[in-house]
């Protein structure tokens, strides 16, 4: 039994065992030998280009083959000359080369197992859209739950900025407190301005400069005056008979002498009264 053979290269830590046979493969570039074989299983010159379909470029091109680049760009050019004379040879030679519009290609897979891969692709697909979901999910809960922590925290802050305005108060005025007889209205005020999350409201100035009281200002602005509709006619001025002519009432008006002349009491019949005479007429 021979041994095998193994390179020199696929050695480990390029160790020779004592017993191995180096040996050396002779690379041989015989031209005659394969020039005789080719002659052998060439085809004849004499048949047209349609039965060979052989195509072959007319210059030398010198590339280093470890040169990658230079490599592939001869090999770009040689294809793009071959293909461009194809195309010309088999259209003078009436060759059809290009697929037809209804070219039926059988494909290499089974339409079952084109169906388990459309199946298996949804799957994934639904899976992909379900874990987005659910991520986006968890989003809006953790957002939702800032917010509320938020809100929460700017209701604590308002409550505690409300007790700091209210213990200031009761600082600066802890002698009206005290005292029950003192003024309250300004106390009152205050306390408006303190519960209120706006600026202090402004004091109304009367003519001396002072304050103005509580039931002043009702009384000039929101709970009493006369006000703009003070001639309007109401139920109980309507309803009063016994007023004179200037106030407008119905006995009033009605009593006097009219413009004919005549007395106010003979005044015209109703409608149907005047209907009913014409009848018995």
């Amino acid at each position: 039994m021979e041994d095998d053979e193994m390179a020199l290269d696929n050695l480990e830590d390029g160790v020779l065992d004592e017993d191995a046979v180096p040996k050396r493969k002779v690379e041989v570039d015989n031209t005659h030998a394969l020039r005789r074989i080719r002659e052998t299983i060439q085809l004849d010159a004499a048949l047209p280009w349609t039965e060979t379909l052989v195509i072959s470029f007319p210059e030398t091109i010198e590339a280093d083959v470890d040169d990658d680049l230079n490599r592939e760009l001869a090999f770009y050019k040689q294809a793009l000359y071959s293909a461009d004379l194809a195309r010309s040879l088999a259209t003078s030679h009436s060759l059809p080369f290009t697929r037809p519009s209804d070219y039926f290609a059988e494909m290499v897979k089974s339409d079952a197992h084109m169906e388990r891969i459309r199946a298996r692709l949804l799957d994934e697909r639904s899976g992909i859209k379900r874990s987005e979901e659910k991520r986006k999910e968890r989003e809006a809960k953790k957002f939702g739950k800032q917010v509320q922590l938020e809100k929460q925290r700017e209701r604590e802050r308002g409550k505690k900025e409300m007790d700091e305005r209210l213990k200031s108060l009761k600082r600066k005025h802890k002698g009206a407190l005290d005292n029950a007889e003192a003024d309250g209205e300004s106390l009152d005020i205050a306390v408006e301005d303190a519960v209120s999350n706006g600026p202090p409201a402004k004091r109304a100035k009367g003519r001396g400069g002072n304050s103005m009281s509580r039931s002043t200002r009702d009384g000039k602005y929101g709970f009493g005056g006369k006000g703009h509709r003070s001639k309007q006619n109401t139920k109980s001025s309507t309803d009063d008979f016994e007023s004179g002519p200037g106030r407008g009432g119905r006995a009033g008006r009605g009593r006097g002498v009219n413009k004919r002349g005549g007395s106010a009491g003979s005044r015209r019949p109703g409608k149907s009264k005047r209907l009913a005479s014409r009848s018995r007429q």
